[in-house]
């Protein structure tokens, strides 16, 4: 595994659109404000992060060539980050869309805990409509794109990208400009035996060099498809979706506690 640089916190300019509540923002599975600072020549604030040593889960997905996480780790990064969102969803008044979920946004520490980062598109209040549509193609809700509709459920649409990212391994976007969410749902159609082929068909390659429960796999594919259906009413909540990913069987170990059990990573 490579190391990651010897220095603690990430600095990042504020900018209006994080002026949201992010202060009293505070939860394991979001990445820590430790503190701002102000430039008195431009008044221009700073806020400082807490520094997340190993980098991003699209890092690990994509640009690690000789370590891949295993299947027990990429369980856990979700239910991590699902109790995050749950968090901003569930517990902070008004409630908070993040509206940039994706995999660079999704960081891992020195346990390989995730952290959801980068706050800088979020809204809190929700059920909102606005002109401005941003975000990162790939992860961005129908309803969003084509109405400018900012929900909680833009969010979970998000969030079943990144289960499918971390299931199959592959880009959000391929070469030939499809998104990865479009024929997802193909995969769980037919019979279990269909369904099963498919999905080891479709899974990652490093993943069908280890024991996996496939029940878990199917489960989890399943919350994915989920969480992507067109409308947004019928995607599950967070409060659901962290009930449905707790009951893998493969989430052997207290998901309270700040470490894993086992190994984190198979080597390719």
């Amino acid at each position: 595994m490579s190391k990651a640089p010897k220095y603690q916190n990430v600095v990042k300019k504020l900018t209006q659109t994080m002026t949201f509540k992010i202060l009293k923002v505070n939860h394991g599975n979001l990445v820590k404000l430790e503190g701002f600072s102000i430039d008195p020549l431009n008044a221009t604030c700073y806020l400082i992060y807490e520094f997340v040593e190993n980098g991003s889960v699209y890092s690990w997905l994509q640009e690690n060539e000789n370590d891949k996480l295993n299947w027990k780790t990429r369980l856990r990064i979700a239910v991590d980050v699902a109790n995050g969102l749950q968090y901003i969803h569930e517990h902070t008044r008004p409630r908070v869309v993040h509206k940039d979920i994706k995999s660079t946004n999704i960081l891992l520490d020195a346990n390989m805990r995730a952290k959801i980062a980068n706050f800088g598109l979020a809204k809190s209040g929700c059920n909102a409509i606005t002109m401005h549509i941003v975000g990162t193609q790939g992860y961005i809700a129908p309803e969003y794109l084509s109405d400018g509709i900012v929900s909680t459920k833009m969010d979970v649409f998000a969030f079943g990208v990144i289960l499918l990212e971390l299931i199959s391994g592959k880009e959000v976007i391929d070469d030939e400009g499809n998104v990865l969410w479009a024929k997802a749902a193909q995969i769980l159609e037919g019979n279990e035996e269909h369904k099963v082929n498919k999905l080891c068909g479709w899974m990652d390659e490093a993943l069908r060099e280890e024991s996996y429960s496939m029940e878990s796999m199917m489960s989890v594919m399943s919350v994915a498809v989920a969480c992507l259906h067109k409308d947004p009413s019928k995607r599950p909540s967070m409060v659901d979706i962290v009930y449905a990913l707790c009951k893998s069987d493969d989430l052997f170990y207290d998901i309270s506690d700040d470490t894993l059990s086992g190994s984190q990573i198979t080597a390719r």
